[in-house]
């Protein structure tokens, strides 16, 4: 009997690592929002209906229209002059097929001719698979590739962002349960010098809240979720730089040879850091406390089980920790495996996806349930007979998710 249990278990975690196989996702990817993107209420996007590809900006902006659902492809690179705000969208998904890029090449010292794209006050929204590519980093107060602002239940997956003049990729304003998953953050260009805010390397990849004074639409908002994301060559600072959010940052990749900093908490910052890999420089400092003037003192970041980064506990004032596994279930995987999963050319963080025109790659991310709700629970020893109910010690624990996959782990009680 306790054969059979055993082969009955390898053949379960064989059968997910094919299907992801198959699917050209890693098997550490689950190929939906996680975290805060599943808290009391669901990404959906266009949910695969209504599919339509765009190649120019006029069409991008018409398909992004409404609260209808859509399925955008966006193909071949699509050059922006300066930031297009996306205004009261929602129900969309924006897929990139391979190659496919947002732009805006030029280099100005005019703040209004620089970033990309905005999404303000929209909901349900879901980015995948695009390349967002600038100038290069400028410090003239410009636009960011991506900005976030008064939006909710946004998913970005498996973008890569490079060389955004004020920032690749930002989040202000009230957003509130966003998911970043499988992203990539660098720099190519050499910073441009000269810049009317006084840096000459502004090479600042993410802010999460723009002012310590904003509590009245950031506080209690900004709740992100990081995972499986890259911050790679030519990241700075703000990897990210955190103001009021709860933020989560689990089996990230900081590898940039040039980090100052990796995390920084500001006012109200409540991050939580586990299980992610500080390599080359980016070990000498994963954080930094920016919440040290005036009345803005308040802050707090735990750092658990990281690779290059000891663990830690820090704050100021009397914020109560934020510990992500209270508002939601998840299941990292070991800090070791992180470099090698993230970093993976194939299907790794940055835009890997291999998505077809028309394909339904995402179909019913979320229905009555989230994908990521368990269905069943098993417990097993290690010999691998199954226990009637948990017992003290170490077993393993086979989770059915709504999903149709099933998540074994080692559990200790």
């Amino acid at each position: 009997m306790r054969k059979i249990t055993i082969c009955l278990l390898a053949v379960l975690g064989l059968m997910v690592s094919r299907q992801a196989k198959a699917d050209g996702l890693s098997e550490y990817d689950l190929n939906q929002p996680v975290g805060w993107g599943t808290v009391d209420g669901t990404i959906t996007g266009g949910e695969d209906e209504n599919p339509v590809t765009v190649t120019t900006l006029a069409e991008l902006k018409a398909a992004m229209n409404g609260t209808d659902k859509a399925t955008i492809y966006v193909k071949g690179t699509i050059e922006f002059t300066g930031l297009t705000s996306f205004e009261k969208v929602q129900n969309k998904t924006v897929y990139g097929l391979p190659g496919a890029v947002l732009t805006n090449p030029n280099h100005s010292d005019k703040a209004n001719e620089t970033g990309i794209m905005q999404l303000k006050n929209c909901k349900n929204i879901i980015l995948r698979n695009l390349t967002f590519k600038a100038a290069g980093a400028y410090d003239i107060d410009g636009n960011d590739n991506l900005t976030l602002a008064t939006s909710t239940y946004i998913w970005i997956d498996h973008c890569d962002f490079q060389d955004g003049v004020d920032g690749n990729l930002d989040c202000n304003n009230g957003s509130d349960n966003i998911c970043i998953t499988w992203c990539r953050f660098r720099y190519l260009i050499e910073p441009w010098p000269g810049g009317s805010g006084g840096s000459n390397d502004h090479r600042f990849t993410n802010l999460w809240g723009g002012s310590d004074s904003n509590v009245s639409k950031d506080g209690g908002k900004l709740r992100t979720t990081f995972a499986n994301c890259w911050w790679d060559e030519g990241c700075k600072e703000r990897m990210p730089r955190i103001r009021f959010g709860q933020v989560h940052i689990v089996n990230c990749l900081y590898s940039s040879s040039v980090a100052n900093y990796c995390i920084g908490t500001g006012y109200r910052c409540n991050a939580y850091v586990e299980k992610c890999a500080f390599t080359n420089k980016a070990k000498n400092t994963p954080w930094k406390n920016y919440a040290t003037s005036g009345s803005y003192k308040d802050y707090n970041i735990t750092l658990t089980d990281n690779l290059g980064a000891n663990d830690a506990q820090r704050s100021s004032g009397n914020i109560e920790f934020f510990i992500p596994s209270d508002h939601y279930s998840y299941e990292p995987y070991d800090k070791e495996l992180v470099e090698s999963v993230v970093s993976n050319e194939t299907n790794g963080a940055g835009a890997t996806l291999t998505i077809a025109e028309g394909e339904k790659y995402t179909t019913a991310i979320a229905t009555t349930r989230p994908k990521s709700e368990v269905i069943t629970t098993e417990y097993y020893t290690l010999a691998g007979q199954r226990l009637d109910a948990p017992r003290k010690g170490i077993m393993i624990r086979v989770e059915r998710l709504a999903n149709g996959k099933t998540v074994t782990s080692k559990v200790i009680k």
